[in-house]
């Protein structure tokens, strides 16, 4: 009776406990480190938070900057940032990012783009049955419109790339939105 426990534990507990950390360290993700340094990131909504950062770390490690945002002044107090912190210069370009015109023409104009940062985004902060459907509609263009926009106009330039280094679209999100429709959803308890 022993050697029945001992084999069912063995080939239903010890086989496959074995097998799944033998298949762990071959299939397991490997974190691949790309250097940027002397490749052109472009970013959007770089004028504050998260694309603001992203835009002084690329800065700082090499790359060639790009910023795109619909309001001049606060590209101009990005550029002037990002250059005391890192001294690099960063490119500028207004546009808005529903519009798909301005976004191919600011991206033609930036030339070859090795990597694309989407961090554009807007929400309405509002309780839901406070939210206007022109708000919706807005938040739809900026948020996906926009994105699309941006890549439609950088794509095609990026698959026929010589750089023997990967192409990467990234697209940066924040949590603003989320915790404030979790704290309204937990007010209606």
């Amino acid at each position: 009776m022993a050697d029945l426990y001992f084999s069912f534990f063995t080939l239903f507990i010890i086989l496959p406990l074995t097998l799944l950390a033998f298949l762990y360290f071959i299939v397991r993700p490997r974190p691949i480190r790309i250097p940027i340094k002397n490749r052109h990131v472009f970013i959007t909504r770089e004028s504050s938070g998260i694309g603001l950062a992203l835009a002084h770390r690329a800065a700082a490690e090499g790359a060639r900057v790009s910023i795109l945002s619909r309001s001049l002044n606060k590209l101009e107090k990005a550029r002037n940032a990002v250059k005391l912190a890192t001294g690099m210069e960063v490119a500028v370009f207004e546009a808005e990012v529903r519009d798909y015109d301005a976004v191919k023409r600011a991206v033609d104009e930036a030339g070859h783009i090795d990597v694309l940062i989407l961090s554009h985004g807007v929400f309405p902060a509002l309780e839901f049955e406070k939210i206007e459907l022109d708000e919706v509609k807005y938040t739809m263009d900026v948020n996906v419109i926009g994105c699309f926009n941006l890549i439609k106009a950088v794509l095609p330039a990026m698959k026929n790339r010589k750089d023997p280094l990967p192409a990467s679209i990234a697209f940066v999100s924040s949590q603003a939105g989320q915790v404030l429709l979790e704290i309204k959803l937990i007010n209606v308890h």
